[in-house]
């Protein structure tokens, strides 16, 4: 039994596998059949754009080839691709010698023209430069697409921001019209701006913060209530990092919903804010490259333990590691903060690695930008050479020496890595802007009346750093005619050069001044922003025209030849020499009369002024002046009269007409009674001014101004007695005007005399203080 049962498992089996060859030859028989077609021929059909030759070149099917499906497809993604084809087709078909393969296009449409319907706001020759889909070309969904959001880009940057872009297409004889329509929705402005979710921040505080604003009455004037979608990512942004300032780690601010206001001409943008916990600082650690110790990198950082986090401390923190590991070469260091929350008790481990990298070298410093600058000028001002260490420090100090030549708009400065690991360069980027100027104007000043002006001035005079200028002023009471010549690298050496000469006719109330003369200094940098000068003084002056009212003892050397010596230390750190608002400038002059001439007396001045930036508002200042002087006179004689110190007026006390505040005399005025006040002047000077400047309209130029001023003149039986200075105070709107600086400020005196004015306007053309 057991035999025959392996008997017939074995016929089984042979029985099972000859029906499994015969199912597979059955199978498998029409593949190889259709694996052996061939492709008999190739053909296109539907286009008539696109050139049969063409298509048939960017395929893989051939006539002659094995026919294979995989290849096809492939084909077809192939046309897909092109972009020129709304639809591919492939039909085959058995054919004498093989197969024939045809692929049935439908070609897109040719764009013949591009209309522009709705645009208003901005010009179509804008919005043309930005479409992307051209004329004479297929029409490419992408393109169109692209174009759609670059006009969005545009209307956005306008204010307009919700402008509804659309297109259609319009089928004609010689093709399609492209029509780009828009939607300006130029009446939907924010008309109002709420905030949900809000405990830390008050909403006055949080509207405060953000650069979109509500729509007010001056909205056609100021732009507000515009939307812009790249100023909504800002506000958002930084609505987030004030609350990350004050310890808010899980912040969460949304994108605001656009809400129709009643009426449908405004919009609200509700803001959703979740504010979570508030996280105090718990620990912190420094780990990685140390380059001195823990405990010193601790030390520089302004984030404690205990307090609560701020992002903004945070960030200083690690600038000032930065430069700290910037300037010892290591320009590429790798400083990377990570704060962890802890949930249970609203604390914050804040880990800093530090991945310090190799020390970096300049291998070259390349300047672009300079059209006119030569690239001396700015390269004797860079406090750092090729192929030295880099130091962070010092890139700094050279872009704040760049800016404060006052030659160029923007300074930029880029590191990018060098032809080593270990190398970087330095790319200096300058945006120059207009240094030179030419004038002709008229006016009216306070002082002088009606005054005409012209002038030829340039800051950097064929762009080699040579500030050079020439003035002529005629009014009624000045006529002014001067040359000036500075050099600060003569002969590109540390040595400046600055030169003067000048004709000045100036008739004050009781005498008339005519002086002819020049000077010429040389000087010396010295440090970083300070220098030495060494000069000589001439001048011819002849004082005549004098009324009753000067006594005879002012009148004996009037007249005469100064010939005098000059000595000068100065020290310039202001971030712009033009316009400052950060930095200081001081002075200390000496002058010695006595080389001859008539003239013999010895004069110092000092003089110190700064500039404070103050955060409220945006680009506002604080600028403080002080000036001490001291003359006198090495013979018998007084002080020349036109030597002494007055004050009063728009440079000292402006709430005081000019040359009113001194020492004076009472000069009887007729035989019948009656005196006249002689002012003559001191022999000691002291003033200050303390300025609040602010803007008012920026892109204009005008700038709003409070002022504070105190001084007076001292005689030669007199000491300096701040208890004997008079002061003012008063408001002015200055203008940085296509001609020049422009001044109208009105001075109130304190403890006002009799005879003395309740305001005194005061108007000039020239620069601030």
């Amino acid at each position: 039994m057991i035999g025959s049962r392996r008997c017939i498992s074995a016929v089984s089996f042979r029985r099972i596998l000859c029906a499994c060859f015969l199912f597979l030859f059955a199978v498998l028989l029409p593949w190889a059949a259709r694996a052996a077609e061939t492709v008999a021929a190739v053909t296109v059909e539907g286009n008539s754009k696109i050139a049969t030759e063409s298509i048939l070149n960017v395929i893989k099917t051939r006539a002659g080839s094995a026919y294979s499906l995989g290849t096809v497809n492939e084909d077809l993604k192939t046309l897909y691709g092109l972009g020129y084809f709304s639809d591919v087709e492939v039909d085959k078909e058995n054919v004498g010698g093989g197969i024939k393969i045809t692929f049935r296009v439908k070609e897109k449409p040719l764009i013949s023209k591009i209309s522009i319907v709705g645009a208003k706001e901005v010009s179509q020759e804008k919005i043309k430069e930005v479409i992307q889909q051209k004329p004479n070309q297929i029409l490419d969904e992408k393109k169109i697409g692209e174009s759609k959001e670059k006009i969005k880009e545009l209307y956005s940057k306008e204010g307009l921001g919700l402008a509804v872009i659309s297109t259609d297409l319009k089928p004609g004889a010689e093709g399609t019209e492209l029509v780009f329509k828009i939607d300006e929705n130029k009446a939907l402005r924010v008309e109002k701006i709420t905030f949900e979710g809000n405990t830390v921040f008050s909403t006055r505080k949080l509207k405060h913060f953000m650069k979109t604003k509500e729509k007010g009455i001056f909205s056609f004037i100021t732009g507000s209530g515009k939307y812009r979608d790249e100023v909504i990512d800002r506000d958002v942004a930084f609505i987030t990092y004030q609350y990350l300032n004050q310890g808010y780690l899980k912040i969460q601010v949304d994108k605001p919903d656009v809400i129709p206001m009643p009426g449908g001409k405004g919009l609200e943008l509700r803001f959703r804010l979740r504010e979570g916990p508030r996280y105090k600082v718990r620990n912190i650690e420094i780990t990685g490259d140390i380059l001195t110790t823990k405990e010193e990198l601790l030390s520089k950082f302004n984030t404690m333990k205990g307090n609560y986090y701020s992002q903004k401390i945070v960030e200083d923190d690690l600038m000032a590691l930065t430069e700290l590991y910037g300037n010892q070469g290591y320009a590429f260091a790798n400083i990377q903060p990570r704060p962890h929350p802890i949930e249970a008790t609203h604390e914050v481990d804040l880990s800093v690695n530090i991945e310090k990298g190799q020390k970096i070298t300049i291998e070259r410093i390349n300047i672009t930008g300079n059209e006119i600058t030569r690239d001396k000028v700015i390269r004797r001002e860079l406090k750092v050479t090729e192929n030295s260490l880099y130091n962070e420090e010092l890139v700094k100090r050279s872009k704040a020496r760049l800016e404060a030549l006052g030659y160029f708009e923007s300074v930029e400065i880029s590191t990018p890595r060098g032809s080593a690991d270990d190398k970087l360069v330095l790319n200096i980027n300058v945006k120059e802007k207009p240094t030179g100027s030419f004038s002709i104007g008229a006016g009216y000043s306070s002082a002088e009346s009606f005054l005409f002006t012209a002038s030829i001035s340039k800051q950097n005079f064929l762009g080699l750093g040579i500030n050079a200028a020439l003035l002529a002023e005629v009014s009624k009471k000045r006529q002014q005619f001067s040359l000036q010549y500075l050099d600060p690298y003569f002969l590109d050496s540390r040595w400046l050069l600055n030169t003067t000469v000048s004709k000045l006719l100036t008739r004050f109330d009781d005498f008339d001044r005519d002086a002819l003369g020049g000077e010429i200094n040389f000087g010396r940098h010295i440090f970083d922003h300070s220098s030495v000068t060494l000069g000589y003084r001439i001048e011819d002056v002849k004082v005549d025209n004098f009324s009753p009212f000067v006594p005879e003892f002012f009148k004996q050397n009037a007249s005469g030849l100064t010939s005098s010596l000059l000595f000068s230390l100065e020290r310039d750190t202001r971030n712009n020499r033009l316009f400052a608002t950060r930095g200081s400038y001081n002075q200390v002059t000496t002058e010695w009369a006595g080389l001859g001439g008539d003239n013999d007396f010895f004069r110092v001045d000092a003089n110190s002024r700064w500039f404070i930036p103050v955060p409220f508002p945006k680009n506002a200042s604080i600028k403080a002046n002080a000036r001490i002087g001291y003359i006198t006179s090495l013979n018998d004689l007084a002080v020349p009269l036109f030597e002494r110190y007055f004050t009063g007026g728009i440079n000292s006390l402006r709430g005081f007409r000019p040359r009113t505040i001194g020492p004076s005399l009472q000069i009887p005025s007729s035989t019948t009674g009656g005196d006249e006040t002689f002012v003559f002047g001191g022999n000691k000077l002291l003033i200050f001014n303390l300025e609040y400047e602010f803007p008012v309209y920026d892109p204009g130029g005008f700038r709003g101004v409070l002022f504070l001023d105190a001084g007076n003149a001292f005689a030669e039986n007199e000491d300096l007695n701040p208890l004997k200075l008079r002061s003012n105070w008063g408001f002015g709107l200055r203008w940085i005007s296509p001609f020049g600086p422009l001044r109208f400020e009105w001075g109130l005196p304190f403890n006002r005399k009799p005879g003395e004015d309740k305001i005194v306007f005061n108007f000039t053309i020239g620069s601030f203080f």
